[in-house]
């Protein structure tokens, strides 16, 4: 398998909507760390988004790495967004969002990436996910939503503590808002929907 230019944004996507795979999913997140599947409640119907984002985060670095990534490679830190647990500064980054039945994972080979997908499409979201995902890609998180409140993009970018980002709408979230930002820019977005049926699948 050959990695992907750096250039290319990787966005794996999967809608909820459908028969859930229960049994492989349980299988699947009986692989995530302790911690992290007692945080999950793997029986939970509500933590069908985060087990499908974890699922589509390993297929999109896989995809960059060209080699077999596992739940095992990933690490969770309080507050912050999962990052692979031998990272360094030449590392993928990815962001995991889901909202209603939608669940998405960009990832880029380098720089920093924030993704956010919530339901609405009027303007009062189409801002929101722009702020969050530049939360995201900066590490800062949600502890700095006040500050972040007033970005806003103009011709594709932003600047957030004392740094120039790259914002680009999504498409194909039906009913929703999407919005990826990134420290790199990038030419192209490959885009690749995984059906229920094939989410746990090796």
């Amino acid at each position: 398998m050959q990695a992907v230019e750096s250039e290319t944004l990787i966005l794996y996507q999967t809608d909820l909507r459908g028969q859930w795979p229960e049994t492989a999913a349980r299988a699947f997140a009986a692989q995530l760390p302790y911690a992290r599947r007692l945080a999950l409640r793997p029986g939970n119907a509500a933590a069908r988004p985060s087990i499908a984002g974890v699922a589509l985060a390993l297929r999109a670095l896989m995809h960059l790495l060209g080699r077999a990534v596992s739940a095992a490679d990933l690490a969770w830190k309080s507050g912050e967004k999962p990052r692979l647990a031998a990272a360094h500064t030449a590392s993928p980054d990815f962001s995991i969002s889901h909202s209603g039945p939608w669940v998405a994972c960009a990832a880029l080979a380098r720089g920093r990436v924030g993704l956010d997908v919530e339901m609405g499409t009027d303007a009062r979201i189409a801002e929101w996910v722009v702020c969050e995902a530049a939360l995201k890609a900066s590490g800062d998180g949600l502890r700095a939503v006040r500050e972040a409140r007033a970005l806003r993009s103009a011709a594709g970018r932003l600047r957030w503590r004392g740094e120039e980002w790259h914002v680009r709408t999504l498409e194909g979230f039906a009913g929703a808002s999407a919005c990826v930002v990134s420290s790199r820019a990038f030419a192209a977005i490959e885009t690749r929907t995984i059906a229920l049926a094939e989410l746990f699948a090796s």
